[in-house]
């Protein structure tokens, strides 16, 4: 995935990167036992649900005509043994580092309540924090005119690490800083630690206008959500969808973030449904909420229609 060329410009990288294909073993797996009704019922609710994504498609500069990935199926998940939260851990904590504009700071804040209603665990908005000084080693100055560039490293290894509390299921940092993982990358989005439970991703360049025509007002926003969401499935072990026009679909670059939608496919909505022991009904209700509290009614509207289809096949 490395990009040596102008086109580098344009990657929306996921916040996983390299781990994102190589995890280690969990530290808290399940085993579910077959016949399970839970996981018969989710089957249903599952195939209802079809009906309202599209089929992957893959176009000119995707992430799928770059990358090889078999994708993950429901069934497949389970048998994963994925990392799970915890009666001891089950909270997710965010935290702002650094100095937000009044558009990002709602981006973030409205971040953590679709997160509450997305993965039905308790999240909590930390008070913002600076930076601080940065070791040489972790910095860089990149673009023009110069700014500081964080190393990622930086907020995995030593910032993070010794903030996170014991209830913690992850903890999440948003930053305004520019960041890149390594040397021989222009930058990044985000990385994370799973075994960690850490995670920083960088709202920076999230307001950047894609070389497409219909670039909406409020991207920023869309953007720090879909971010949001996909990087805390993979915290859960969720792979990239490669099924579906899905939340959880590998990216490359902005316009084609731009296009997923703000939801997991069938096939995702089952696994969290399943690993969060969450009704799926009573998700999408929280989500069509969510959405009409931003008076986005038509996307509140397709939430709805979803939980009468989970609700219907399984009466």
């Amino acid at each position: 995935m490395r990009r040596t060329s102008a086109s580098v410009l344009l990657l929306i990288a996921s916040a996983l990167l390299s781990s994102c294909a190589e995890q280690a073993p969990p530290t808290n797996t399940v085993t579910e036992p077959e016949n399970d009704p839970r996981v018969e019922r989710l089957m249903k609710q599952r195939d209802a649900v079809v009906k309202y994504f599209q089929p992957m498609a893959i176009r000119d500069g995707d992430w799928l005509q770059t990358q090889r990935e078999s994708g993950e199926t429901f069934e497949q998940y389970i048998a994963s043994g994925p990392t799970l939260p915890t009666a001891e851990r089950r909270t997710i904590y965010v935290q702002p580092i650094g100095r937000f504009t009044a558009e990002q700071r709602k981006a973030i804040r409205l971040a953590a309540d679709y997160m509450r209603a997305f993965y039905s665990l308790p999240v909590e908005l930390l008070a913002d924090r600076q930076l601080g000084n940065v070791p040489a080693e972790f910095k860089r100055k990149a673009g023009y005119p110069p700014r500081d560039q964080i190393r990622t490293q930086y907020f995995l290894d030593d910032v993070l690490p010794k903030m996170l509390r014991d209830d913690a299921a992850a903890l999440i940092a948003f930053t305004n800083y520019d960041v890149y993982p390594e040397d021989t990358w222009f930058f990044v989005f985000g990385q994370a630690a799973l075994q960690k439970r850490v995670g920083v991703w960088s709202l920076y360049r999230l307001n950047d206008v894609a070389l497409e025509s219909d670039n909406q007002k409020d991207r920023l926003l869309f953007r720090t959500l879909k971010i949001a969401m996909h990087e805390t499935g993979h915290m859960f072990s969720m792979r990239h969808c490669t099924k579906y026009e899905c939340l959880m679909s590998g990216t490359n670059h902005l316009a084609e973030t731009d296009r997923r939608p703000v939801d997991n496919c069938p096939e995702c909505m089952a696994k969290l449904a399943w690993a969060m022991n969450y009704e799926p009904a009573e998700r999408y209700e929280k989500l069509a909420e969510f959405w009409e509290r931003q008076r986005r009614s038509e996307i509140a509207g397709e939430f709805r229609k979803k939980a009468e289809a989970v609700r219907a096949a399984v009466k």
